[in-house]
C-alpha cells in the first residue's frame, strides 16, 4: 500500500510539473498568452478525461500494482523524450511567426499556416500521452486499494489528497526551483526520472533496475540551444522570460546586438556596437515624447515602464543628458542581460526589479515623463492598459507630463488595438495623438493638459542636433497622424474587461487572410 500511494502522490506531481513546464517548453516559440495558456491547459484537462476513463478500465482488467507501474513507467520514460522530440517541431512551426508580425509577405501563406499549426498541435499530441497515462492512475489506484466496499470512499479520499498534495508541490517545483536552475529540458528529464525511478520500485529488477540511471544520463547531455539563431551570443531562460541576445544586422548598423524575448518576433532593445552609428526605430519616437512639454530642456525625472535593455533609457539620456531615468522591469534576468550586452550600466539608469503597476500603486514619486514599453510583441499584459491604470499614470505626474505608449500593430491591417488604447487614454488625458513610427509600432503620446497635437513636430527643429533625435526630424513631423481612426466607436479597457490578445490576433488572422 506505500508504494502505491507513493505511486499516486508522485503520479500527481508530475501532471502539474509537465502541465507548468509546457507553457516553458512552448513560450519560446508562441509565447505566453492567453490563448497558448488556454490551448495548453484545455487540451492536457481533456487528455486527463482520457486518462481517467482508461484507467477504470485497465484497472478493473488488471488489478495489480505492477500492471499500473508498466504504465507510469512508459509515461514516465516520454516525459523524458518530449523536449528532445518537440524542439525540431515547435522550430520549423514557429519560424512562420516573424514575418507573420513584422509584416512582411509569407511566400507560401498555406505551408506557413500549416506549419504553424502543426506545431502547436503535435506537441500537444506529443503530450497527450503521457499525460492520458499519468491520468490512469487515480482510477487504478483506487480499484486496487478498496478491499472493503464499505470503505471506499474513504480509500478514495485518501488517494485523491495524496495526488492532489502532489499536484501542488508540481506546480511550484518547476517555476520556483527546476526551471530557473536547471532550464526546462533538464526539468522534463527530472520529472520523468523521477516517475520512472517510484515505478520501478518493485517492478523492475535485473538490469532493468538500471533503467532511471541511464534515464538520468540524459542531464549530462551538452544543452545545446533551444532555438537557434544566426549570431546568437546569450540564451538564458528566468521565471519570467526565455531570452535570447543576438548579433545581426539593424538598419545601416551592420552589427547590432538584439535582445528577444519568449517567441522573438519583438526586438525588445538593439545597440550598434559601432558607437558613431545611430540607430533608427520606435526607440526614437518614444525619446521625442518630451517635445509635447511645453519646455522640453527642462525634462528631469523619467520613468521607463518595460525597460528591458535600456535603450529607451539610452535615447532619452542622449537627447535629455540633464534627465534621471527610472526604469521599472518586471525580469531581473533581462535588467542583468541589459547590464552585460546593452545600457542598464548607465548610471544615469536606475533599474528597479518589479511589476510596472506594482511600482506605480506604492510610488509617491511624479515624473515628467512616463515612457510605456511593456507592449511587447504579439501580446501585451492587460493590466497593463485599462482606464484604471491610465488613471494611475496620469497621478504620478507632473503638470506638465507626457506619456508615451509603444503599441505593436500589424502594417496593412486595421488599428483596431490601438483605437481601444488610444479611446481608454482619452477618457483620462486631455490630449493623445498617434505616432505612425514604424511597419510594426505605433506611439501614442498622451498629456495632462490640452495641446497642440502636432506640437511635437514644430519643437523637435530646435533639437536638431540632440542625439536621439537626429534621425527622426523630418520624419517626426510627418508621421503624426493625429487621433487612431474610428476611436470613438472603439471599446474602453477596463481592469473588469480587457480582451487586448483577442484584439491581436484578430488583427493577425486579418493580416493572414
Amino acid at each position: 500500500m506505500t508504494r502505491l500511494r507513493l505511486l499516486v502522490a508522485t503520479s500527481g506531481l508530475c501532471v502539474m510539473a509537465v502541465e507548468m513546464t509546457g507553457l516553458r517548453l512552448l513560450a519560446p516559440h508562441f509565447g505566453t498568452s492567453l490563448l497558448v495558456t488556454t490551448a495548453l491547459i484545455g487540451s492536457l484537462m481533456g487528455f486527463l478525461s482520457l486518462g481517467y476513463w482508461l484507467g477504470g478500465r485497465w484497472g478493473d482488467r488488471h488489478p495489480t500494482l505492477p500492471a499500473l507501474c508498466k504504465v507510469t513507467a512508459v509515461a514516465a520514460a516520454l516525459v523524458v523524450a518530449l523536449p528532445f522530440i518537440s524542439q525540431p517541431i515547435l522550430g520549423a512551426a514557429s519560424a512562420t511567426l516573424r514575418p507573420l508580425i513584422q509584416g512582411e509577405a509569407l511566400s507560401e501563406p498555406l505551408v506557413a499556416w500549416v506549419s504553424l499549426l502543426g506545431g502547436i498541435l503535435g506537441t500537444l499530441a506529443l503530450m497527450a500521452a503521457p499525460i492520458t497515462l499519468m491520468g490512469t492512475v487515480s482510477p487504478w489506484a483506487i480499484r486496487l486499494a478498496v478491499d472493503d466496499i464499505s470503505t471506499s470512499g474513504a480509500a478514495a479520499g485518501r488517494l485523491y489528497a495524496l495526488s492532489t498534495a502532489g499536484s501542488i508541490i508540481g506546480t511550484f517545483l518547476p517555476a520556483l526551483v527546476l526551471i530557473p536552475l536547471l532550464g526546462v529540458r533538464n526539468t522534463f528529464v527530472i520529472i520523468g526520472v523521477t516517475l520512472l525511478t517510484v515505478s520501478g520500485l518493485g517492478l523492475l529488477t535485473g538490469p532493468r533496475a538500471a533503467l532511471p540511471l541511464l534515464a538520468a544520463g540524459l542531464l549530462a547531455v551538452p544543452q545545446g540551444t533551444v532555438r537557434a539563431m544566426d549570431g546568437l551570443v546569450w540564451e538564458s531562460e528566468s521565471i519570467y522570460h526565455f531570452i535570447q541576445v543576438v548579433h545581426e544586422p539593424f538598419g545601416p548598423c551592420e552589427d547590432a546586438v538584439h535582445l528577444y524575448l519568449n517567441e522573438g518576433v519583438g526586438v525588445h532593445s538593439v545597440k550598434c556596437t559601432d558607437p558613431s552609428r545611430e540607430i533608427r526605430g520606435v526607440w526614437n519616437y518614444m525619446a521625442a515624447a518630451p517635445l509635447w512639454m511645453d519646455d522640453p530642456g527642462a525634462l528631469s525625472d523619467v520613468l521607463i515602464v518595460g525597460l528591458a535593455g535600456g535603450t529607451i533609457g539610452r535615447q532619452i539620456l542622449d537627447a535629455f543628458p540633464e534627465a534621471r531615468v527610472d526604469g521599472v522591469e518586471i525580469d531581473g534576468d533581462v535588467v542583468e542581460v541589459g547590464r552585460l550586452f546593452f545600457d542598464n550600466d548607465d548610471p544615469r539608469i536606475h533599474p528597479i526589479v518589479m511589476d510596472g503597476r506594482v511600482f506605480l500603486q506604492n510610488t509617491e514619486r511624479t515624473y515628467d515623463l512616463i515612457l510605456m514599453d511593456a507592449y511587447r510583441q504579439p501580446y501585451i499584459p492587460f493590466h497593463l492598459v485599462t482606464r484604471e491604470f491610465f488613471t494611475l499614470v496620469h497621478e504620478r505626474l507632473s503638470d506638465d507630463g507626457v506619456l508615451a505608449v509603444n503599441v505593436a500593430s500589424v502594417r496593412g491591417v486595421s488599428r483596431s488595438l490601438a483605437a481601444m488604447i488610444y479611446r481608454t487614454i482619452r477618457e483620462v488625458f486631455e490630449m493623445a495623438v498617434l505616432i505612425d513610427a514604424t511597419q510594426s509600432n505605433d506611439v501614442i503620446v498622451a498629456t495632462k493638459r490640452a495641446k497642440d497635437p502636432a506640437l511635437g513636430g514644430r519643437q523637435i527643429a530646435d533639437h536638431a542636433d540632440r542625439g536621439g533625435l537626429r534621425r527622426i526630424v523630418k520624419r517626426l513631423p510627418k508621421r503624426i497622424v493625429g487621433p487612431v481612426e474610428g476611436w470613438e466607436d472603439a471599446q474602453v479597457l477596463t481592469d473588469d474587461r480587457a480582451p487586448v490578445e483577442l484584439a491581436w490576433d484578430m488583427m493577425t488572422v486579418e493580416y493572414a487572410r
